[in-house]
This record gives structure tokens, C-alpha cells and sequence, in this order.
């Protein structure tokens, strides 16, 4: 994959912030139905008036959460999945940054990825507990990962992002627009090349193509960062 570099403009917007903004910790994951040869991939449109790449079509993602560190859940993350997010954190932070890809589905979507089952804990979340009154465990069982990214530091917000990617096996109607994404639809790569995409987005969909080529994953990631000026993609772990 050819390297981008900065433009005129953001190297400009680099240089007018007396520092880079320190990167939040956050998951997105792609949601494919039909086959890996031609997938159908749930997107949605962020608002114009959002202050952090508007108008442009992403998968449902966002910021991790404390409370995604206490969520209750079903199953477990796989042993791949669980070796490459624990290099880099505990246990605990590891499922919850998976959790939070989850949450975030059902706010950008109102798709809620989990198995029917009573819980009773009240973690206090307004999210959470709408999956805990609808009897909705969140199943971290067949989620995997291809790719982390990390916002380069000209942006005045930045995100260290890790991409999941699940097969979607349920009824894909229910998916809705919401107050964060909009025109929320199930896209095949052919669709995509016609939306309006953010940069980052762009590279993710080829690191996704070729996840989806291959028989089995890589024991490394995809890994997307910039360092003196520089964007550095390689694999993580390192």
C-alpha cells in the first residue's frame, strides 16, 4: 500500500497547535453479510455538523467508555483477538474495547450484536442498561480484528483505533439512522466507491479487502501511525 504524506494544508494545521492532541482510545467494527468474496458492509453518514470528519461514510465506532470495562457479556474474545489487544493493554481494557465497538453499533445503528439473556447488574449507562432491559447479552464470541490506526497529530482530535470485523448473521432490516450516523445501509465495495469517505477509511477498506482474501489471518495486524512528520504502517504486534 503506497504511503500517503501530509498536504500543504494539514502540515500547516500541524504547525499552528502548540501541541498534538493526545490520541482516546477507540473501536469501530465492520458488519459484513453474504460472502467474503462480496460482502454487503454496514455504513453509515456522520453529520456536517460534526466537528471531527462530517459528511463522510464510516463504519459505527467511537470512543471507548469506563463502563465498557464493567459491562457484563457472553462468551469471550478469541485467542488471536486476545493476544494482540493484550501487548498493548490489560485484560480487562482488552474486552472492553471490544465491548465498546459493540455499544457503539447499537447507538449509531440500533443493531445490538449479543444472544437473548437475563442480566440484572445496573451499571448505571444509559446504553447498557437499554441492552439489560431488552434481555440483550453482548456476545463477544466471532469477533475478530484486521487493523488499528492512530489519528495523525494535525488533527485538533485524535483516536489510536482498533478495526473488528464480525459475519452479521442476523436479520439486517433492523438497522436504523440514529442521531450520530444517517443513510445507515448495508454497502458492497462497488457502493462504497461511489460515497463520500474520509482518507483513513479509504486505507481501512483495503486492509479490509485483504483480510477477507486470505484463508486464515495474519498473526499481525495492520498498524497505521505517524512519527516525525511521518506515516509508518506496518504490523502490530510489533
Amino acid at each position: 500500500m503506497k504511503l500517503p504524506t501530509l498536504t500543504e494544508s494539514e502540515r500547516t494545521k500541524r504547525d499552528a497547535l502548540s501541541r498534538a492532541a493526545r490520541p482516546r482510545i477507540a473501536s469501530t467494527i465492520v458488519l459484513y453479510t453474504g460472502s467474503r468474496s462480496n460482502p454487503r458492509i454496514l455504513m453509515g453518514q456522520r453529520s456536517s455538523r460534526n466537528d471531527f470528519m462530517p459528511s463522510v461514510y464510516v463504519f459505527p465506532g467511537g470512543r471507548v467508555d469506563r463502563a465498557d470495562s464493567y459491562a457484563p457479556f457472553h462468551g469471550d474474545i478469541n485467542t488471536r483477538v486476545e493476544r494482540i489487544l493484550e501487548t498493548a493493554y490489560s485484560p480487562r481494557k482488552s474486552r472492553a474495547c471490544v465491548l465498546a465497538a459493540i455499544r457503539e453499533t447499537w447507538e449509531e445503528t440500533g443493531l445490538m450484536l449479543g444472544r437473548n439473556e437475563k442480566w440484572t447488574r445496573n451499571i448505571s449507562h444509559e446504553s447498557w442498561d437499554a441492552f439489560r432491559r431488552l434481555d440483550v447479552m453482548p456476545d463477544l464470541s466471532n469477533i475478530d480484528i484486521f487493523g488499528r490506526a492512530v489519528t495523525p497529530p494535525h488533527r485538533h482530535k485524535r483516536y489510536d483505533t482498533w478495526f473488528f470485523i464480525q459475519k452479521f448473521e442476523g436479520d439486517c432490516s433492523v438497522v436504523a439512522d440514529s442521531g450520530e450516523l444517517s443513510n445507515v445501509d448495508w454497502f458492497t465495495f462497488e457502493d462504497i466507491e461511489q460515497l463520500e469517505l474520509q482518507r483513513a477509511t479509504t486505507m481501512m477498506l483495503k486492509v479490509l479487502q485483504d483480510y477477507l482474501r486470505r484463508p486464515k489471518p495474519d498473526p499481525k495486524i495492520f498498524y497505521s501511525r505517524m512519527h516525525k512528520g511521518r506515516y509508518i504502517q506496518d504490523g502490530f504486534p510489533e
